[in-house]
């Protein structure tokens, strides 16, 4: 198992570990909430056959009956309404003032309470009264409390998981980023001694046609390593015509690919200018062209298309190719994940990168059938 694979199983036994605590916890709450329950509902009770041994019973001792006055006063927290046979109010502890002195308040309480529990009835001397009753402030906190405590943990384990997956996220950005610049590093010591004897060659009494291949390829190379060196910084955007550079890069690869691969460019007559770095989007077009070259198997049609629109550019690349399937479409932008038996996968991972954090854009797939072909639509805005 890879180190990802070690902290996925790390993280998981977490979660589990956190969610078995969260349930053993409301268990064992909702156990001491229902104990405290009967405890108040006892309480209450005493209450209620205090107040009626106080009022019926005449010979009580005074030790006795401060005993039982003290008994009623120690209710601070549960709340209690006292009415006669009729409803009508005749005493509360621990209850608003506002509540008793509105009757529409104290019939919509008596309900509440009624509903919680069932009211106490006393027999007295002049008639029956009942005692309504409901749960303390504290019993309603500790009802919730466990409630509180699951939505705490789901949120910390929620946190979690969207940690450590920024976190993988930004060490594989930082490790093809690493590569890249490591790749362009190891590139540009050969090439500066090819350069040099390009220069030598020059000089030299020989056929030039030769030499001029060699250096665009020399210029193709000092590119290639330009782009690698700037991913993982942030690049710097000039205004550029949007038009020439696709076109460039576009058909750049025409001489490169299969013969029976048309490439059909269509764009507005006039320049479009908006802020670009030239080296990277080439590179852009050129591997969304490569993908497709892929697709077609070397036969069909490439369109690249550029809209002019209010605010934005749209730029839609289609092929003939053989498509994505549903399922791959969310995946295909994603480092690794490759269709081909051969690459890294890292192309497009490359291309959403580049268009998306460096030039502010979005690129999507627009359409894509099944041996129909497939559609990638690139929106850049014109102002940033």
């Amino acid at each position: 198992m890879n180190l990802y694979g070690n902290i996925r199983l790390s993280n998981w036994i977490g979660y589990i570990s956190a969610l078995l605590v969260a349930i053993f916890f409301i268990v064992f709450m909702n156990k001491k909430v229902n104990q405290l329950k009967k405890d108040e509902s006892i309480r209450i009770s005493n209450y209620a056959k205090t107040i009626e041994l106080l009022n019926t019973e005449i010979n009580i001792p005074p030790h006795t009956q401060t005993y039982l006055v003290g008994t009623i006063e120690q209710n601070t927290s549960i709340p209690v309404i006292l009415v006669d046979s009729k409803g009508v109010y005749i005493d509360s502890k621990n209850i608003d003032t506002h509540i008793v002195n509105n009757p529409q308040t104290l019939e919509k309480e008596l309900n509440n309470m009624r509903k919680q529990y069932p009211p106490i009835s006393i027999i007295l001397p002049f008639g029956k009264q009942y005692v309504y009753y409901k749960n303390s402030i504290f019993l309603n906190q500790l009802e919730y409390f466990p409630i509180v405590i699951f939505l705490v943990i789901g949120l910390f384990i929620w946190f979690s998981y969207w940690y450590f997956s920024t976190l993988k996220k930004t060490e594989q950005s930082l490790l093809w980023a690493g590569m890249a610049k490591e790749t362009a590093h190891q590139i540009g010591t050969p090439l500066s001694s090819i350069i040099g004897w390009l220069e030598i060659l020059k000089l030299e009494n020989i056929d030039k046609k030769p030499i001029q291949n060699i250096e665009r390829d020399v210029n193709r190379l000092q590119d290639i390593t330009e782009r690698f060196s700037k991913i993982g910084s942030i690049p710097s955007l000039e205004n550029e015509n949007v038009v020439k550079i696709s076109k460039h890069a576009f058909y750049y690869l025409k001489n490169r690919v299969s013969k029976k691969i048309i490439f059909e460019f269509s764009a507005p007559e006039y320049p479009i200018f908006i802020k670009l770095n030239k080296h990277l989007f080439n590179w852009v077009i050129e591997n969304i062209i490569k993908n497709a070259v892929d697709a077609m198997k070397g036969e069909g049609t490439i369109q690249l298309k550029i809209i002019d629109h209010k605010k934005n550019i749209y730029i839609d690349i289609s092929d003939e190719g053989s498509g994505i399937t549903k399922n791959n479409i969310p995946k295909i932008f994603k480092p690794g994940f490759s269709t081909k038996k051969r690459g890294w996968g890292l192309g497009l991972s490359l291309v959403r990168r580049i268009i998306e954090d460096y030039h502010f854009g979005r690129i999507f797939v627009l359409n894509s059938e099944i041996n129909k072909g497939t559609t990638f639509r690139i929106i850049l805005k014109k102002e940033l």
